[in-house]
């Protein structure tokens, strides 16, 4: 029993490409490829010669200056670029970005110029544009339309879009040089808009740093305004405080806190003397006898004025006076002590107060006064940087005009669509027969199963069909392939001739009724009895032109018992061959070939007739192939070249195989005459034989 086989496998089980089916089918396509290519050639003749409109290229070059020189030790407001990586595709960024490239448009007023505005251009009809606008009409978005007058705004984003579409930034690598490449047709216009890339870009470079520094300018003199007036807020009010409380000196001020000291000693000995006092009027007020009186005064020095009294009670008198006036004195000097003391103490309070509140003007006066100066310097220094800013790149190599067109490469153009072309029919082709999967060798069919494959037919030189199969005579080449498959049936058995033999395929439309018609046509010449049986209950392909459809009975009557074989056997109709029609159908045609009648027919029919050959219908739409093949001793199976699907094929013997029952040997039918080569150089030499 054959088994099929996976489809490109190796002995090992892992799957492999195989490079020669896929070279056999490009060269079979090779007429799609060669078209291919000659329709690629024509569209880079007519892009490259026709279509493009030539296209000059001009170059400026910029490099990022990195040096910080400095005209004067000052330091700057603006600080120059470095030169990092993420400085450099910044600037790369800036120079095709939009808001340059729409001061360049703005500067040469492109707005005008027909190449990049379309609203200026010639009518005509532009088949880009109108399949672009279908589109957008497809998927609902806005169309504009050029015809009208459109937004300013608008048209001058068109123009700037355009330029940039032509404009190439690059930065040369490991070096710090920006290379502006811009595309025109026309050469001096290209080297312009060139050089006013550069010049824009540059001229930005030392508007935004003179901006910067002018608004530094602007906002130091503002400050230095304003701290200016607080330093003359500041002067006044250490003027005001000074002549308000008549400040003294730091000097003086010790002076009196030094004076102030003074009258404290001078007051602890005026209450010291007061306190003495006081105790020597109280010892005088306290002595009643003459002689304590007369000691008293001795011990106070008060003795002179007793002695030089007329009497001791007239002089004692006189030294409590004395007394008392003493007493007195002493107070008067305190009081003018602690009088001298208070107002001291409130003049050094004062002028302690005052000079504080100086001292404090005074430090607000000085930070405002170097505030002031420090501004004031700085505005000096920014002012000069005005006069001082330079760009932080340079342009190290205009832009001149070219004198040949940049674009279009034609020779490219052309190598790229012939290359496209052939690669797209390649591509075409190889996925069209992966897609289709078809069977187109016997070499393919080997990797699929271990049947053989018998045979392999030429389509006919004509259409036959089953009732002209005695057309095939025996000197033509059609018949002489006949011939050589009837020969391989005979032989397939040895020495025992098939007796039943079944076509089938997997497929409709693989040429298994005529080839049957043909086969029993065939037989019928070498002298054999030949029943022809129409095992396609459906459709009865064979039946309709030979016996007439389904007016007369057949298989499905023998075998639902209502006719006997004898009277459903049509004889001769084809050549010497019988044939035993579809017969009335009327049921389901597998349960009939099922119930066991078609065993007893073919007992009966090998007894009459030396070949049985079935025609069935294909194996992957209905049973019935694979009910009549458990009963034949030879089973046919056909495939169509070019057409039957690989997976179809594959499924149908593994739907036999389930049956037990596998097909014994393959034909390839309908090989066109084109592709015999690939089969061998043999058959060549036998059409020329035919042919003369």
């Amino acid at each position: 029993m054959s088994t099929p086989k996976t489809s490109f496998a190796a002995d090992d089980g892992q799957e492999v490409l195989d490079l020669g089916a896929i070279f056999a089918i490009i060269w079979r396509g090779r007429w799609v490829i060669c078209a291919c290519v000659l329709i690629g050639l024509f569209f880079g003749v007519w892009r490259a010669y026709i279509a493009s409109t030539p296209l000059y290229g001009a170059e400026v070059q910029l490099v990022l200056d990195t040096r910080d020189e400095k005209v004067v030790d000052i330091e700057s407001v603006v600080s120059s670029l470095s030169a990092t990586d993420e400085v450099i595709r910044t600037e790369v960024h800036i120079l095709g970005g939009r808001e340059l490239a729409g001061q360049v448009v703005d500067r040469l007023n492109l707005v005008t110029d027909p190449e990049f505005n379309m609203m200026l251009r010639a009518p005509g009809i532009n088949p880009v544009q109108a399949l672009k606008d279908f589109i957008k009409t497809i998927l609902g978005m806005q169309v504009y339309n050029v015809n009208t007058d459109p937004d300013p705004a608008f048209l001058r984003e068109k123009v700037i879009q355009t330029l940039l579409a032509n404009t190439t930034v690059v930065n040369i690598p490991d070096t710090y040089i920006f290379s502006i490449w811009i595309l025109s047709e026309n050469p001096f216009k290209a080297a312009k808009i060139a050089n006013a890339f550069a010049d824009t870009y540059v001229e930005n470079q030392v508007a935004v740093k003179l901006n910067v520094t002018e608004q530094a300018t602007g906002w130091l003199a503002e400050r230095v305004t304003e701290l200016r007036g607080q330093l003359e807020i500041n002067e006044r009010r250490v003027a005001d405080i000074r002549a308000q409380a008549d400040v003294t000196s730091p000097a003086q001020l010790i002076g009196l806190e030094n004076r102030l000291i003074s009258l404290r000693s001078a007051l602890a000995e005026r209450a010291e003397d007061v306190a003495t006092q006081k105790a020597k009027q109280s010892d005088l007020s306290t002595s009643q006898t003459p002689e304590d009186q007369r000691a008293a005064a001795r011990r106070y020095g008060l003795a002179t004025i007793l002695t030089r009294s007329e009497d001791l009670q007239t002089g004692w008198q006189r030294v409590l006076s004395q007394a008392s006036r003493d007493l007195r004195e002493a107070e008067v000097k305190e009081q003018a002590i602690r009088r001298s003391m208070a107002d001291l103490e409130i003049t050094i309070a004062t002028q302690s107060d005052a000079l504080t509140g100086v001292v404090q003007a005074e430090r607000d006066a000085e930070a405002s006064r170097l505030l002031f100066e420090n501004f004031q310097n700085r505005l000096r220094e920014t002012s000069m940087q005005i006069g001082l800013q330079r760009a932080d790149s340079r342009v190290i190599s205009r832009a001149f005009p070219p004198d040949r067109p940049a674009l279009p490469n034609k020779s490219k153009i052309l190598v790229i669509w012939v290359f496209l072309g052939g690669f797209i029919g390649t591509v075409v082709v190889i996925v069209l027969q992966l897609a289709r999967a078809r069977l187109h060798s016997a070499a393919q069919i080997a990797g699929l199963t271990s049947v053989p494959v018998i045979a392999v037919l030429e389509q006919f030189a004509q259409k036959i069909r089953p009732e002209q199969a005695s057309a095939l005579g025996p000197q033509t080449r059609d018949g002489e392939a006949i011939r050589n498959l009837r020969t391989s049936l005979l032989m397939a058995r040895g020495d025992m001739p098939p007796q039943v033999v079944v076509f089938t395929s997997a497929e409709s439309g693989d040429g298994k009724s005529t080839l049957s018609a043909a086969m029993a046509h065939n037989m019928a010449q070498i002298g054999k009895s030949v029943l022809l049986v129409d095992g396609d209950l459906r459709r009865h392909y064979l039946s309709n032109p030979l016996a007439d459809g389904n007016s007369k009975p057949g298989l499905f009557d023998v075998l639902a018992g209502q006719s006997p074989l004898a009277d459903a056997v049509l004889p001769g109709v084809l050549g010497q061959a019988d044939i035993l029609p579809a017969g009335t159908v009327s049921g389901s045609a597998a349960d009939q070939l099922s119930q066991g009648g078609l065993t007893e027919l073919l007992a009966v029919a090998r007894n009459h007739w030396d070949i049985i050959i079935f025609d069935t219908p294909p194996i992957s739409v209905v049973p019935d192939a694979r009910i009549i093949g458990q009963h034949a001793d030879l089973l046919i199976m056909l495939a169509q070249w070019n057409t039957t699907r690989q997976s179809v094929f594959v499924d149908a013997l593994r739907q036999l195989e389930q049956g037990g029952r596998s097909p014994d040997g393959i034909v390839l039918t309908k090989v066109k005459a084109a592709s015999k080569p690939l089969y061998g150089a043999t058959r060549r030499s036998r059409d020329r034989y035919y042919h003369g």
